[in-house]
């Protein structure tokens, strides 16, 4: 019987979903069929789990039966349930887990939950995206974390390495459209420096799906920023075609537990500049007047004066951190996190 290997998490197969989450698992999905065959691969979808428990408990045992590598992408309500699970299934029964970790707040949640270090410890590596996250996880007793960047399957057009600006200023933000990632401070903040200017104008458009406690608040923030305008969801592998388009991306990101978000990789991808806060795995992917303009965490009141600041800059040093994104791209991509995958995994 040729090798069997699981993948636990939210791959949605009929792609209706495009948040952090699933787009990841999807990638890990594609990466692990192209590396050992699509029929290898047994698939335990996590999608819509409050209604599909059944489903999902035999999906797993079937899983826990045929395959001894299994590749897990878990939200932290899977953790919770899921970790105990795996745990014992690797110490009892040889089962290989290896952990590719959403975001970036297990350093934290260890904290809150000290027995997880015992369950982190079974598995047979831990993949993380930051190594800062790597340290953080090492110094609370996890002797099996290791580096694996975010990556991303991208469709690339021809991208202009060299731009010529204007007075009319077009950004966007892709990302879930929710109050932690500050969305409405960014609309706010485009509409101040729409009226503060009497020659230049400034757009944002906004892509991604709505989180549905946000949804109220959101459409009111559209009725009083008429600068702003909500164009629905883009297919991840279309969204550097998209976002090339653009002057910068903006993400002005609240959220603390913030890993290496998709949508910086498809800027970086597009050769488009970021303007963003600089969360706390922000220097691992981005260099502030280099890909972009960086400002302090949790003080979006600075987002105008960033993207004026932008703003300001030569069309020369504009095109140079395009040059720069493009370079920085490059650590972002399947071929680079296949080899790791392949030196624990093996062949």
């Amino acid at each position: 019987m040729s090798r069997r290997i699981g993948l636990i998490g939210r791959v949605d197969p009929e792609r209706s979903l495009f948040d952090g989450q699933t787009v990841k698992t999807r990638m890990m999905y594609q990466l692990l069929c192209e590396m050992y065959g699509a029929d290898c691969v047994v698939i335990v979808d996590t999608i819509d789990w409050r209604h599909r428990a059944l489903k999902i408990a035999a999906e797993l045992n079937n899983c826990l039966r045929e395959c001894n590598d299994i590749v897990v992408l878990l939200s932290k309500n899977g953790r919770k349930v899921l970790y105990p699970v795996l745990a014992r299934m690797a110490r009892k029964h040889d089962k290989r887990i290896y952990q590719n970790l959403i975001g970036g707040s297990l350093g934290l949640e260890v904290k809150r939950y000290p027995q997880w270090v015992s369950y982190l410890n079974s598995f047979k590596v831990n993949w993380v995206e930051s190594h800062a996250l790597v340290n953080s996880l090492a110094a609370s007793g996890v002797v099996n974390a290791r580096y694996l960047p975010n990556f991303k399957y991208l469709n690339v057009p021809e991208i202009e390495k060299t731009r010529v600006y204007g007075d009319s200023w077009h950004f966007c933000i892709f990302s879930r459209v929710v109050k932690e990632k500050g969305v409405g401070d960014a609309m706010e903040a485009i509409e101040s420096l729409n009226d503060e200017s009497d020659h230049r104008s400034y757009q944002l458009d906004i892509y991604g799906p709505i989180d549905h406690a946000f949804n109220d608040e959101f459409e009111e923030l559209l009725d009083k920023c008429p600068h702003s305008s909500y164009l629905g969801s883009v297919a991840p592998e279309e969204s550097v075609s998209k976002v090339m388009c653009y002057d910068a991306l903006l993400f002005p990101t609240r959220w603390q537990r913030e890993g290496i978000p998709g949508t910086i990789i498809d800027a970086l991808s597009a050769g488009t500049p970021i303007i963003g806060a600089k969360w706390p795995y922000y220097d691992e992917i981005l260099e502030d007047d280099i890909t972009g303009i960086g400002y302090e965490f949790n003080r979006n009141d600075m987002l105008s004066n960033a993207i004026l600041k932008f703003v300001l800059l030569s069309d020369d040093d504009r095109n140079a951190m395009r040059h720069a994104c493009l370079k920085r791209a490059k650590d972002y991509t399947p071929a680079m996190v296949a080899g790791e995958i392949r030196r624990v995994m093996g062949e």
